[in-house]
């Protein structure tokens, strides 16, 4: 056969020699017979063409019972065959998670066929609670992967971001995101979703401000929104509380609170000079509920009136960049020297009550 022939397909069914003559072999015509006709002597002498049974056909002379059908294909130039590149799976890293909060976001990412990769920054390696879990609750729970730093080490986000770009090809995994499941992880939720070439993430030049309450207050001042008076005191004893209360024009009562903290924790109602003295030396002088040293206290304007929690979703894909998902009213009452949340209650965000 010419090899400069374009690839073709040859098809034979050979009966055995001493039941068809070989001339009977060139003009044999059947459906089951496809392609090039071959002479008996040159079937023989094919290897890739094989006789099964007594006849290829029936009593009737028309169905088939025993037949090979062998294809070959003549390729003057064999190249490597192509083979696609395999499809990314795409994924989630879910950054400092706990239990509680865990159950949704997994069912959530379930839905939509997502992988989820878990990374906790300070570990509990033996035992856990359901807000600081081990590596195997989550996994237990239906997290796919999780990251935690190796022993005697502090957790680095660098370190996190190599790990997780190396996963992330390894495995053919393409993140699409980095949810912070708690208040600390907010702010390095964006420095990591930057370190692995995400887009989906805010500004970094504010992401410290999303944790500090005095950077907060100044990018909420700079956007043109009103804000309490405040003054950031450093002094261990707190005697600078009496000039920044002057300076401010402050009436008691006045607040004192940690600079990075959450759920009303060191946040403290001072009436009077004394206490609020104490209160700003004390935090000053101690490790904030993130576990971080506060390196200043806050004093701030007591603002009376009802208090409201807003959650929103900022992209640049939602009417005005924003859009409000929830707000909550919160019912709050003294005591201890400070404000604690009794029980709030959902609003209708699109009432003209609370819509802006």
């Amino acid at each position: 056969m010419n090899t400069e022939m374009e690839p073709v397909t040859i098809s034979l069914i050979r009966p055995d020699d001493d039941q068809v003559e070989t001339n009977h072999m060139e003009n044999i015509e059947h459906e089951a017979l496809v392609g090039a006709e071959l002479t008996l002597k040159e079937a023989t002498k094919s290897a890739t063409i094989a006789t099964l049974g007594d006849t290829p056909f029936n009593n009737d002379g028309e169905e088939l019972e025993h037949h090979a059908i062998v294809a070959t294909e003549i390729v003057s130039d064999p190249v490597e065959p192509h083979h696609p590149d395999a499809i990314q799976v795409n994924a989630v890293v879910l950054l400092d998670p706990r239990l509680t909060d865990c159950p949704e976001v997994l069912e959530a990412t379930k839905r939509r066929g997502l992988i989820t990769l878990a990374v906790i920054p300070k570990p509990k390696r033996i035992t856990g609670s359901e807000f600081y879990p081990t590596a195997e609750a989550l996994l237990e729970i239906g997290v796919h992967q999780v990251y935690e730093p190796p022993i005697g080490q502090n957790f680095d986000i660098t370190e996190c971001a190599n790990h997780l770009q190396t996963v992330e090809q390894q495995q053919n995994l393409r993140f699409l995101g980095v949810i912070p499941l708690r208040e600390a992880a907010v702010d390095y939720s964006d420095i990591l979703a930057a370190m692995l070439g995400l887009h989906v993430h805010n500004d970094l030049g504010l992401c410290s401000a999303r944790r500090d309450k005095g950077l907060m207050k100044t990018a909420v001042a700079n956007a043109g929104l009103r804000v309490a008076k405040f003054a950031r005191l450093t002094a261990q004893d707190g005697s600078d509380v009496p000039n920044a209360i002057k300076s401010l024009e402050l009436d008691f009562p006045v607040v004192v609170k940690t600079p990075r903290g959450m759920s009303t924790m060191d946040v403290y109602i001072c009436g009077s000079m004394e206490e609020a003295v104490r209160r700003s030396g004390e935090i000053v002088r101690s490790v904030g509920p993130d576990g971080k040293k506060a390196n200043y206290s806050l004093l701030e304007e007591f603002l009376v009136g009802n208090e409201f929690a807003v959650n929103l979703i900022a992209s640049p894909t939602t009417p005005r960049g924003v859009q409000v998902t929830d707000i909550w009213e919160y019912n709050k009452k003294s005591t201890d020297g400070t404000m604690v949340n009794t029980w709030q209650t959902m609003v209708d965000p699109h009432s003209d009550t609370y819509a802006a």
